[in-house]
C-alpha cells in the first residue's frame, strides 16, 4: 500500500506475524483479487508452522503451492518510494505501453528501470525481478489494449525471455508458471521455445495445477510442432501416473483445436503437401523431399517480413529444410545447399529486386553461419564456378564469411578465368581487416598461386584502388575536387571554378553509373560549402541543373542519389529561409512521381518536406495501389484537413498494414480529430463507423462516449470496439454499461464482453452473469459456448448465488435422465462450484461422486480427497 505507514507496535499480533514473515525473507506479499479460505488457510499454515529445512528451498512459493495456496505469491512485487510526479516506466498509457504500441520497445530500460537486474543477480534472484516486471507489463498491456493485443506484442516478450540468462529463464519456466500473467505470456510466444523445452514448460505446469488447466498452453503450437511433442509428452505423463483416460482426452483435444491428423505423404522430390488435419483430427500434414518453387516461394514472402533481430533458428531450420530439401541422411548436402541458395536467390530478385536482397543479406549470413566451414567452403567454391547468372549476387553475400584462403582461392580463378572486373567489386565490398588477411596469404603462398612479388603487388594495387579514385573519361578525380574544396573555402569568385564544375557536370553525362553516382556525391558535399558561404544564385543554379539531369537517368541507384542530393538542397534551403527553392523541388517531385519506380524512391524523401504542397502530393498518391503503402508507411502525420482522404483509404485498403498505419496517422492528428471523425458514426457502412469509434477510443476521453455508446445495437463489429473503447476510456468505472451488451443479438458479442467483463467484475456484475447463465437465446452450440465462459469468469469471481445457478447447468435434465446440457459445459459448471466453495457447493460435489461422466466423477474423487 502506498502513502501509508503503520507504527506496529500500537498492532502487537501484526507485529508479530511481520516479524515471522522476515525470518522467512519474505519481503512483501501479493493476494489475487479472486483468492479464497483454502488459499488463506494454507497461507496462514505455513506462517504459523514453516518447516524446519525452509532455507533449502530455492523458492519460498513452493511452499505456498504445497498449501494449495495458488492465488497468493511472495516476493514479486518490489516496493518503492517514489516523489511526486516521478516517472513510473510501466504505469498508465505512458512507458513501456506506449514504447510497444510505436514497436520500438527499449528491452535494456525495461530490464534496468522495470525489473531493477543487476549483473551480480544470482539466477533466481535475477528470474524473480524479471517475473515482476512482465506481470507488470502484462497488466498494464490487458488493463489499455485489452487481451486480444498480446498475441500482437509476442515479439516483446520474446526479447525479454531470450535477453535473460538460462538459469533465471530455467527458474521462470518451472516456478512462475501458476502466475497467469507469465502463463498467458508463455502461450503466446510458446512457438519461439525448443521442443525440449515446451515439454518442460507443459510438465511443470501439470505439476503445478493439473492436466486441465496445462493444456492450454500447447493450443499455439503448429500442427508439425505437435506431433513432434506429444509422443514425449506422453511418456512424461505416465511416468508421474496420470491415468491413460486423461493423456487421449488430452490428445484429442489438442487435436481438435489445433486441427493436427495424421502425416500425409508427398511425393518424394516433388515437395507436394498432404491434407492438412480437420479440427476433428483427420487428415494430416505431409511434405516431400524435394524442394518445391511454392514452397521457396512462400519461404521468400516470409523471409521478406522478418527483421534480422527476429531471424533466428526456426527460420533458419526452415530454409534448409524447405529450400535445400536438407535431410539428415543426404549425401550430397553441398549440392542442396548450393541449389537451394541459388533458387532462393532467384525468387527474392524475381519478387523485391536484387537492391533488397543485398539489404537483406545479414539473414543469409545468419543462416550460413550455421552451416559447418567445410561444406561452406564447398558451396563457395562451387558457386564461383557455376555459370548462374545470380551468382556473383551469392558469391557477394557470402564473402564476408570466408577465410582467406577460400576467398584467395576465389582470387585465382577469376584472374584465370578473365573476370578482373568482377573481382575488384568483390574485393571492394571487403573490410580492411579481411583485405589484409588475404593479403598476407596471397603473399605467403606466391608460388602456389604461380606469380612473383612484384607482379603480385601491382596487380593487388589495381584491383583494390576503387574506379572513384581514378580519373576516367567525361569524369573528376578525388583530387580535383579537393583543390575545389580549398578555393572555395578560400573564397575565391566562382569564375576561378567553373571549370571544375563544368567537369562535374560532364561526370553527370558519363557511361558509367559509378562515375555519375560519385560525380553527385562531390555536388552535394559542394552544395553544403555554398550554403556556408551563403550564396543561393549558384545554389539555385546548380539546384536546376541537378534536376535538369535527374528526369533523364535512368539507373535506379544513381536517381536515388540525384533525389538525396536534391532532398539534402530542399531541407537545407528550408533553415535557410529560401522557400522558392523548397517549391521549386517538391514541383519537380510532383512532377516525377507519375513514373512508379521513381515514386517509390521519392515518397520516403518527400514526406521529409513539411509544406501544405508536400503533403497534397503524398495524398495524391494514396489512391495508388502500388504506392499508397510506402505513404502510410513514411509520413508521419498529415493535418485535420485530410482526414476524409484517410478515413476512404481506410475503408478501401485491404492491405492490413496500410490499415494499422492509417490509423496511426488519423490519431497521431490528435483531439483535433475527433469533431470530423465523429461524422464517421453516421456512414452507412458498418466498418466504416467501427473505424471512427476506434479512432475516437484511442483519442478522445470521456466526453465522447455518448456518441459512441449510442451505437450499442450496432453490427456486431462495432459494439466490440464500443466494449474495447468503454473499457480503455472508463477502466473498472465500465462494468454498468458493459453489462448491457449481455444482451446482445450477438453471440461472439457477448463472449467477447464476458472475456472484458472478467477483470472488474463486481457483486452486481456476479448477480447479472447468474441469471444470463439461465437464459436461452442463440443455438445450442452457441449458447454452450456462452455459457462455458460464464462458467469461467465465475470460477473466479462467483459467490453462493452463483452455486445455485451452476447446479441448474449441472443438474437439469431432459427425459429418460439425460442430462439438458452437454458434459464439457457440466464439467466447467463443476469446477466453477468447486472454487466457490461453501456448504452448498460441498454437498452438490458429493452427490456427483455418482455422476454419469467419468471425468466429472475423477474431478470431485480429487477435489473430496
Amino acid at each position: 500500500m502506498e502513502d501509508i505507514n503503520v507504527d506496529l507496535s500500537d498492532y502487537p499480533s501484526v507485529q508479530f506475524f511481520v516479524k515471522k514473515l522476515k525470518r522467512m525473507n519474505v519481503e512483501s506479499i501479493t493476494f489475487d483479487t479472486d483468492c479464497n479460505e483454502i488459499d488463506i488457510g494454507g497461507f496462514l499454515d505455513l506462517v504459523a508452522k514453516p518447516p524446519k529445512d525452509i532455507n533449502t528451498y530455492e523458492d519460498i512459493n513452493t511452499l505456498l503451492i504445497e498449501r494449495r495456496a495458488d492465488k497468493i505469491y511472495f516476493n514479486t512485487v518490489e516496493f518503492q518510494i517514489r516523489t511526486k510526479g516521478e516517472e513510473d516506466y510501466v504505469e498508465g498509457r505512458g512507458g513501456v505501453i506506449d514504447i510497444v504500441e510505436d514497436e520500438e520497445f527499449d528491452l535494456v530500460r525495461f530490464l534496468e528501470s522495470t525489473c531493477k537486474v543487476q549483473d551480480e543477480d544470482p539466477p533466481s534472484v535475477e528470474a524473480d525481478k524479471v517475473t515482476n516486471g512482465l506481470v507488470k507489463l502484462y497488466d498494464n498491456m490487458i488493463s489499455t489494449s485489452g487481451q486480444e493485443d498480446i498475441g500482437v506484442r509476442e515479439t516483446v516478450f520474446e526479447k525479454v525471455m531470450s535477453s535473460i540468462t538460462p538459469d533465471a529463464k530455467r527458474f521462470i519456466l518451472q516456478d512462475k508458471l501458476k502466475l497467469k500473467q507469465i502463463s498467458s505470456i508463455i502461450k503466446s510466444i510458446i512457438m519461439t521455445f525448443s521442443d525440449e523445452e515446451i515439454v518442460e514448460i507443459f510438465v511443470n505446469r501439470v505439476k503445478l495445477l493439473g492436466v486441465f488447466d496445462a493444456e492450454e498452453l500447447l493450443t499455439h503450437l503448429t500442427p508439425e510442432r505437435l506431433d513432434s511433442i506429444l509422443p514425449e509428452i506422453r511418456e512424461k505423463l505416465k511416468s508421474m501416473e496420470i491415468e491413460e483416460e486423461y493423456i487421449v482426452d488430452l490428445e484429442k483435444k489438442l487435436r481438435g483445436k489445433i486441427g493436427v491428423g495424421k502425416k500425409g505423404q508427398g511425393k518424394t522430390g516433388q515437395g507436394k503437401t498432404g491434407v492438412a488435419g480437420d479440427s476433428s483430427g483427420t487428415g494430416g500434414s505431409g511434405t516431400g523431399t524435394g524442394g518445391s518453387m511454392g514452397n521457396i516461394t512462400s519461404f521468400v514472402s516470409e523471409f521478406s517480413e522478418v527483421s534480422a533481430e527476429e531471424y533466428g533458428t526456426n527460420e533458419i531450420e526452415r530454409f534448409f529444410s524447405s529450400v535445400c530439401s536438407l535431410e539428415k541422411d543426404n549425401k550430397d548436402k553441398t549440392g542442396k545447399i548450393s541449389e537451394g541458395l541459388e533458387n532462393f536467390v532467384k525468387e527474392f530478385v524475381k519478387q523485391f529486386g536484387q537492391d533488397n536482397l543485398l539489404h537483406e543479406s545479414v539473414k543469409i549470413r545468419k543462416t550460413f553461419e550455421k552451416v559447418p566451414n567445410e561444406i561452406r567452403k564447398e558451396v563457395f567454391a562451387r558457386i564461383i564456378k557455376s555459370k548462374s547468372p545470380v551468382r556473383i549476387t551469392m558469391a557477394r553475400i557470402l564473402l564476408p564469411l570466408m577465410d582467406a584462403e577460400s576467398i584467395m582461392s576465389m582470387v585465382v580463378f577469376l584472374i584465370e578465368d578473365g573476370q578482373k572486373e568482377m573481382l575488384r567489386g568483390f574485393l571492394s565490398s571487403l573490410d580492411k581487416e579481411k583485405l589484409s588477411s588475404v593479403r598476407k596469404f596471397a603473399e605467403e603462398h606466391l608460388k602456389e598461386i604461380g606469380i612473383n612479388k612484384k607482379e603480385f603487388l601491382e596487380l593487388w594495387e589495381k584491383l583494390i584502388t576503387s574506379p572513384k579514385n581514378v580519373k576516367r573519361s567525361g569524369g573528376v578525380s578525388v583530387r580535383a575536387y579537393g583543390r575545389l574544396q580549398d578555393k572555395l573555402k578560400a573564397s575565391i569568385d566562382l569564375t576561378d571554378i567553373k571549370s571544375l564544375l563544368n567537369s562535374l557536370y560532364e561526370s553527370l553525362e558519363a557511361e558509367s553509373p559509378e562515375v555519375r553516382g560519385n560525380a553527385l556525391i562531390n555536388l552535394k558535399n559542394l552544395i553544403e560549402q555554398f550554403f556556408k558561404g551563403e550564396k543561393v544564385t549558384v545554389i539555385r543554379k546548380i539546384t536546376d541543373t541537378l534536376m535538369e539531369y535527374a528526369r533523364k537517368e535512368k539507373n535506379k541507384d544513381v536517381y536515388t542519389k540525384y533525389v538525396d542530393t536534391l532532398s539534402r538542397v530542399g531541407l537545407m534551403s528550408n533553415l535557410a529561409g529560401y522557400d522558392f527553392l523548397v517549391s521549386s523541388i517538391v514541383s519537380f517531385y510532383a512532377g516525377e512521381v507519375s513514373n512508379r519506380e521513381k515514386a517509390k524512391i521519392i515518397i520516403p524523401r518527400l514526406a521529409e518536406f513539411k509544406t501544405k504542397e508536400a503533403t497534397n502530393v503524398l495524398l495524391s498518391l494514396l489512391w495508388e495501389k502500388d504506392l499508397s503503402k510506402i505513404v502510410v508507411e513514411k509520413v508521419d502525420g498529415f493535418g485535420v484537413e485530410s482526414i476524409p482522404y484517410l478515413m476512404v483509404l481506410l475503408k478501401d485498403s485491404e492491405d492490413k498494414e496500410v490499415r494499422f498505419s492509417l490509423l496511426r496517422i488519423i490519431q497521431g492528428i490528435g483531439k483535433e480529430a475527433l469533431e470530423v471523425v465523429k461524422k464517421y458514426l453516421e456512414d452507412k457502412r458498418w466498418y466504416v463507423r467501427r473505424n471512427a469509434v476506434l479512432i475516437m477510443g484511442n483519442i478522445g476521453n470521456e466526453e465522447i462516449l455518448d456518441d459512441i455508446y449510442a451505437l450499442k445495437d450496432d453490427h456486431e463489429k462495432v459494439q466490440i470496439e464500443i466494449i474495447r473503447t468503454l473499457r480503455h476510456i472508463l477502466k473498472e468505472k465500465a462494468e454498468p454499461y458493459l453489462l448491457a451488451f449481455l444482451d446482445s443479438d450477438y453471440s461472439e458479442v457477448q463472449k467477447y464482453v464476458l472475456s472484458v467483463l472478467s477483470a472488474i467484475l463486481s457483486d452486481e456484475g456476479v448477480t447479472a452473469l447468474n441469471k444470463r447463465l439461465l437464459l436461452e437465446k442463440f443455438s445450442k452450440e452457441e449458447e454452450a459456448e456462452i455459457k462455458e465462459s460464464i462458467c469461467n469468469v465465475l470460477a473466479d469471481k462467483g459467490n453462493s448465488q452463483s452455486v445455485e445457478a451452476l447446479t441448474h447447468i449441472i443438474s437439469a435434465k431432459k427425459v429418460f435422465g439425460i442430462p439438458l446440457f452437454p458434459d464439457d459445459l457440466r464439467f466447467s459448471a463443476v469446477k466453477a462450484v468447486a472454487e466457490i466453495g461453501g456448504v452448498r457447493a460441498e454437498e452438490l460435489l458429493k452427490n456427483l461422486s455418482r455422476d454419469r461422466s467419468k471425468k466429472i466423477r475423477s474431478f470431485v474423487e480429487q477435489k473430496l480427497s
